[in-house]
């Protein structure tokens, strides 16, 4: 029998239309729910019901700004959060900083994250997540369907002609793949210069590629570095 988060994640991942996974802001949300751990065993249906409504207001708004804000405001975790630190802009492409107050009084939970190219990429691919770790930082896949907590997924990241095979761990509730450290070291090195990152991830029967736009990594990983150390 399936573990009850994972339950949780599965409802709410098939709950989502397919084609609404082609909309930037809807994958937003899905990282938003993941990072503020929303997508966990926490919550109870009432809350659940809740936040599907909210969802639903914000998607008929017309207005891509006022879209975005109603999502952001609607993901915010409900205790006494943190206030985000603002990116460099505020268009929908733009790196994002998300600062998540750790409900047992331990460190917070930060990161930057960016949504994959939807006319490069299958419905699957979510985005990349650079997170601060125990040890140092962190790069994470992020899918829109989960993958069992078992599997061992092998990811091939592109830059140009430059190519490199990792073998990932899945992180519950399985849609967070964990890169090694060697792709951390691209991450904060030859990455920072590339226009685009092509990932292909391949786990038994199942294949998702796609491109993440890399435009802005330097800079935000440098004020996730400094909200690192501020947790």
């Amino acid at each position: 029998m399936m573990h009850a988060c994972q339950r949780v994640g599965d409802v709410m991942v098939n709950a989502m239309p397919r084609t609404a996974k082609l909309d930037e802001l809807r994958c937003w949300v899905l990282l938003a729910l993941i990072s503020s751990g929303i997508l966990s065993c926490a919550g109870n249906a009432t809350a659940q019901n809740a936040s599907n409504d909210n969802l639903a207001r914000c998607r008929i708004m017309t207005d891509d700004a006022a879209r975005l804000r109603c999502f952001e405001e609607v993901t915010k975790p409900a205790t006494n959060a943190v206030p985000q630190t603002p990116p460099a802009t505020s268009t929908p492409a733009t790196w994002r900083l998300v600062r998540t107050p750790n409900p047992g009084g331990g460190k917070d939970a930060v990161s930057i994250m960016k949504t994959a190219d939807t006319t490069k990429s299958d419905l699957d691919l979510a985005g990349l997540m650079v997170r601060c770790g125990e040890t140092g930082l962190e790069t994470l896949v992020v899918l829109v369907t989960p993958l069992p907590p078992r599997a061992h997924p092998s990811v091939t990241a592109s830059t140009g002609s430059q190519s490199s095979n990792f073998t990932a761990t899945v992180v519950p509730p399985g849609a967070e793949l964990l890169l090694p450290k060697e792709a951390t070291a691209l991450t904060t090195g030859p990455w920072t210069t590339a226009a685009e990152l092509s990932l292909e991830m391949k786990s038994d029967d199942e294949q998702v590629k796609g491109t993440i736009p890399l435009a802005g990594l330097g800079a935000s990983l440098t004020l996730l570095a400094a909200n690192c150390r501020q947790r």
